[in-house]
């Protein structure tokens, strides 16, 4: 599913999410009819993550290399480029044009993504939930802790067991708690993958949100 939406995403340079999924949504579901739709939802975030840090990775490596090519060809050294408006000024340059050749090139199919990982993002409790969740009251904060989860599948709910990390013992204690949303990363080599729960709470004073993403459980 990913390296049907990749290549569509690329050549027409899309980092929106609902852009995206208008797009391919139906035809997605044409070719895939018994995959739950919030997967579909999920590849498209990936796919729009993956455009875009791939676009401003070499974006950047562009920007650093035309910077070197203005500031030799124009024949500055080192005294004149301690002015900050013209440093300013040839670094703004250099990510315009370097902006313009990584579109050109993405446009093109020059510049193609390589499909080098693949993780399940399960974007809401309708494709996954936790098995058995426990409540806990750790330092006043009451939460839930959980080892095991469910996944919504084309063959139904498969069980997955997991091996917590300290760092999620230890963010809720501090009143964190899970998200409705999660990632999970395969690692084919060793046949297990890695789960990454957002935790939030919200502080006393403000009322806002905290949000800390952590690689907190191994799926066994």
């Amino acid at each position: 599913m990913l390296g049907d939406v990749l290549p569509h995403a690329s050549r027409n340079i899309i980092e929106n999410y609902y852009r995206l999924k208008n797009g391919k949504y139906r035809e997605l579901r044409k070719v895939y009819p018994n995959i739950p739709s919030h997967y579909i939802h999920g590849l498209c975030q990936d796919a729009v993550e993956r455009i875009s840090s791939l676009r401003r990775n070499r974006a950047r490596q562009y920007a650093e290399e035309i910077f070197d090519e203005l500031v030799k060809h124009l024949g500055l050294g080192k005294k004149d480029l301690r002015g900050r408006r013209i440093r300013r000024y040839l670094w703004r340059k250099s990510w315009e044009i370097a902006w313009d050749q990584v579109d050109l090139e993405m446009s093109y199919g020059i510049l193609v993504l390589r499909i080098n990982s693949v993780c399940l993002w399960l974007v809401d409790d309708h494709v996954w939930k936790p098995v058995n969740p426990t409540k806990i009251r750790i330092n006043g904060f009451e939460n839930i802790s959980f080892t095991s989860i469910a996944i919504n599948t084309h063959r139904g709910w498969v069980h997955l067991d997991l091996e917590p990390s300290k760092e999620f013992y230890k963010l809720l204690a501090r009143g964190f708690k899970p998200a409705s949303h999660t990632k999970i990363k395969l690692d084919r080599k060793n046949r297990r993958g890695y789960s990454t729960y957002p935790l939030g709470r919200r502080s006393r004073s403000t009322g806002l949100g905290i949000l800390s993403l952590l690689m907190l459980m191994r799926i066994l």
